[in-house]
């Protein structure tokens, strides 16, 4: 079963369990908030439609947060003008859940869905070994001897000290 109801200017198609987020409605968190503005009905094959509202039609909804919605960019520019500027806007907003819609055509409500408890998990029987036995048994791994890598880039250069030559001065004969 669906709904089309008109609030705050805007008409939003509906069902229960739906989450709807509107313009700010006035009221607390958890409050039943109804909607007698209802512009069409359907259940299927049958379809009801109101001129302006369906009579005796009725969506009821609960508050579930009053907040802020995510900000929206509003950019001003002329052209040639040398001028441009740029605002930002977060709109109020009410998040609400569909309970219910009551109308002529039938009643339909939103039922949660039972949580299932997870079914506890037997523990396996444990056996105990001694720990000297459970050390004996295990194989030892053997380690080997590796040289570590040097990292030519991370080692710093080892400076040598330059040896000095004396050179022996070599005499040309003719």
């Amino acid at each position: 079963m669906y709904a089309v109801l008109k609030s705050v200017g805007k008409q939003f198609k509906v069902s229960p369990g739906d989450i709807l987020k509107m313009d700010k409605i006035e009221g607390n968190v958890g409050d039943t908030i109804s909607f007698k503005d209802v512009v069409a009905v359907g259940n299927g094959d049958k379809f009801e439609l109101g001129s302006p509202a369906v009579q005796g039609a009725e969506v009821s909804a609960k508050l579930l947060h009053q907040t802020r919605d995510d900000k929206i960019r509003v950019f001003r520019k002329n052209r040639r003008k040398h001028f441009q500027r740029t605002k930002g806007h977060r709109q109020y907003i009410s998040i609400l859940k569909v309970m219910s819609i009551k109308s002529a055509i039938g009643e339909e409500s939103f039922k949660e869905p039972a949580k299932k408890a997870a079914p506890k998990k037997e523990a396996a029987p444990k056996t105990e070994a001694p720990k000297k036995d459970a050390k004996a048994a295990a194989p030892k791994k053997e380690v080997k001897a590796t040289t570590p890598k040097k990292d030519t880039k991370a080692a710093a250069p080892k400076t040598e000290k330059k040896k000095t030559v004396k050179k022996e001065a070599t005499e040309v004969k003719e």
